[in-house]
């Protein structure tokens, strides 16, 4: 289906104009020329930090220009400003902004209990007679956690498909909170898929159908959405994992809000301007009143809006978000105080391009090295597990400066070997990664994982007990143990 804007003049006249309207701000430094931007994409997926990637870049004025570079995957379209992307968690600022909007409409406030919002039969926990509010929830203050322990995905490559609304519901009325509503921030993926159930709910429609007539066709996002039409389809980039492997879509139908959209670069940049503008009234105003901060969130000084994050990385304030599903990573920052925005949508898995749009925004953030993970395995594909450990050790020994080094990165090479049945390959690779961090306990926890696999008890048992050695709080490796019948 293609979304238009609703046939209202003199409505979108005054919302092009507030979008289009000149920053009062002191002049920032200038993006990149198109040709700079492109040198330095094509030098990050050349180390492997994606297969492909689209940059959107608002200025101040309302100019907009779109770089790309690298591959839409098998039989994809060249990627532009047309790509669609899964834009994983930044979906949670468009529920933000619904929740704001109906507050503007008088639909729901923010001190409201979700409860209210939700079936009778589903029973939201309390804690010292303190209610989870709706803001409770979108500033991440609910004491509900990231995900739910019923979560158990029958394909781990769609793994959100079969959750269901039942299994939700069910979670919810079952767990006692840790500590009362609105005490800590603590990231929720499960409770912003509970927000979109509830607030659909009030409206007495789906959240797909909320999003977009509330959010995607006032603003003219018209190749954004949940459900992909042919046109979206036909110009889908194709995902990747960490590692470069083409992977599946996902599909999010019950945790819809925390998670579900795909949008191109092109819709994007135009959501984006609608939220630096500062009309105080109508869908314009809701938004303006989303990205404003709330409450403190984290541990880094940052704060939170209505599921928009406020961070200084830098020298300047900068409001973002960011995803990830399986074969995609993205990033949307807004520099209000500048009135400029930067969009950075990949189709790969793994760490993600949040430093460039950072680093955009405000070159003071520096760019990240490159994960070494990607690179091994591209060695391993020209030459199998020597090759592989042999470019790990060229690396780490002739360019560490340039590289991710981390005990994380042969552990993701084992467990991408482990995936595809390589278990000796993927035991080498362990190996190494213990010689290199002999005093951390998740390589001896990964090298047990891997002998297991393999049938090797005796050995298992070794690196389990290693690593709980040197992190007596690895309850996984203490109930491997258990299982294997040795006391801790």
């Amino acid at each position: 289906m293609t979304h238009r804007i609703p046939i209202r003049p003199a409505g979108v006249l005054v919302l092009l104009a507030l979008l289009l309207a000149p920053s009062r701000v002191p002049a920032q430094q200038p993006f990149p020329t198109d040709s700079s931007l492109r040198a330095t994409l094509a030098a990050l997926v050349g180390a492997g930090r994606a297969a492909g990637v689209v940059v959107g870049l608002l200025e101040a004025d309302g100019t907009e220009r779109v770089v790309a570079y690298g591959t839409p995957g098998p039989g994809g379209l060249p990627l532009d400003g047309q790509s669609v992307f899964e834009i994983g968690s930044i979906t949670k600022t468009f529920t933000g902004t619904l929740l704001a909007d109906m507050v503007r409409r008088g639909e729901v406030a923010v001190e409201d209990p979700i409860a209210t919002l939700l079936p009778p039969d589903v029973a939201v926990p309390t804690r010292n007679g303190k209610a989870i509010t709706l803001l409770d929830v979108t500033t991440h203050r609910s004491g509900l956690p990231r995900m739910p322990t019923n979560f158990a995905p029958a394909d781990p490559t769609n793994p959100y498909a079969d959750y269901s609304e039942r299994q939700l519901y069910a979670f919810v009325s079952n767990y006692a909170l840790p500590r009362d509503p609105g005490a800590e921030s603590e990231y929720s993926n499960l409770a912003m898929g509970l927000l979109g159930q509830a607030l659909a709910r009030r409206a007495g429609t789906s959240y797909e159908n909320l999003v977009t007539e509330r959010l995607l066709r006032p603003l003219g996002m018209e190749h954004t959405g949940i459900t992909l039409t042919p046109w979206m389809r036909e110009h889908l980039a194709h995902g990747h994992d960490a590692l470069g492997d083409p992977t599946a879509n996902w599909d999010i139908p019950t945790l819809a809000g925390a998670g579900a959209l795909r949008s191109t670069t092109t819709d994007m940049l135009r959501y984006a301007a609608a939220n630096l503008a500062t009309a105080d009234t109508g869908l314009l105003g809701a938004m303006h009143e989303a990205v404003r901060a709330r409450r403190a969130f984290g541990t880094q000084g940052d704060s939170i809006g209505f599921n928009w994050i406020v961070s200084r990385p830098g020298e300047r304030a900068i409001t973002w978000h960011n995803g990830g599903t399986g074969g995609y990573r993205t990033f949307l920052g807004l520099d209000r105080a500048a009135g400029r925005a930067v969009v950075v949508l990949t189709n790969s898995g793994g760490t993600g391009l949040d430093d460039l749009g950072f680093h955009l925004l405000d070159p003071a953030v520096p760019l990240a090295r490159a994960p070494v993970a990607p690179a091994v395995a591209r060695a391993y594909g020209e030459g199998g597990v020597e090759a592989a450990i042999a470019r790990y050790r060229t690396l780490r020994g002739t360019e560490a400066d340039r590289w991710e080094l981390g005990e994380t990165q042969l552990n993701t090479v084992g467990y991408w070997l482990l995936r595809r049945a390589r278990i000796d390959d993927a035991i080498a690779v362990f190996r190494v990664n213990v010689e290199m961090f002999p005093d951390a306990s998740n390589p001896y926890d990964s090298l047990g994982e891997a002998y297991l696999a393999r049938g090797d008890t005796a050995r298992a048992i070794t690196n389990y007990k290693r690593s709980v050695e040197l992190n007596p709080g690895n309850t996984g490796g203490l109930e491997v143990l258990r299982r294997l019948g040795v006391q801790q």
